[in-house]
């Protein structure tokens, strides 16, 4: 194969690649405490959209006049729902992950982030959370440290977030059987 020809085959190639990636739409929900956490997760949904994904933060785009405990778990197990990011920052959400967790459904597209102080193999504090996450990642390896370096050089919850959700819209549009 000449020069010229196999650079028309890499370009096309990577012509296949670009088109498969601007095909795919992840959606990704985004759950965490009030306050600074919720100012977060809005940074992020923003992020999210520039990358042309859609985020949903329940407490901007599920119905105020609904129970978020009784629409966020028929949104979450919701078939084209790609990801759940669970930021637990407050004992509500680490009540927020155990009922996740009981939810076959949501379990396996739950993505946990924690700070490192509280992560099973970061740190050896024996807590109900610490064990509730340890319990999660060995079922399904999905518990992250965050915060950006307090005890141990980590991303912040966004880079996180981004770089996870970036992967995982990657690898399901190129090896869509990867990725149940």
């Amino acid at each position: 194969m000449s020069t010229e020809g196999r650079a028309r085959r890499i370009q096309s190639i990577r012509r296949d690649l670009e088109t498969r990636l601007k095909r795919s739409t992840l959606i990704v929900v985004l759950l965490g405490a009030g306050g600074k956490g919720l100012e977060e997760r809005r940074a992020i949904a923003a992020a999210l959209s520039e990358r042309k994904m859609i985020a949903l933060v329940p407490e901007d785009d599920l119905p105020p006049d609904i129970s978020p405990s009784l629409a966020e778990p028929l949104v979450l197990a919701r078939g084209d729902v790609d990801l759940v990011f669970l930021n637990v920052e407050s004992w509500g959400t680490a009540t927020e992950l155990g009922q996740l967790q009981a939810d076959p459904r949501v379990a396996h597209k739950l993505r946990i982030l924690v700070r490192p102080e509280y992560h099973p193999v970061h740190s050896d504090v024996a807590s109900y959370l610490s064990d509730l996450y340890l319990t999660h990642l060995v079922a399904f390896g999905h518990v992250y440290p965050v915060d950006g370096g307090r005890v141990a050089r980590v991303p912040s919850a966004d880079r996180l977030v981004l770089m996870i959700a970036e992967r995982h819209r990657q690898v399901r549009a190129l090896y869509p059987d990867f990725i149940k």
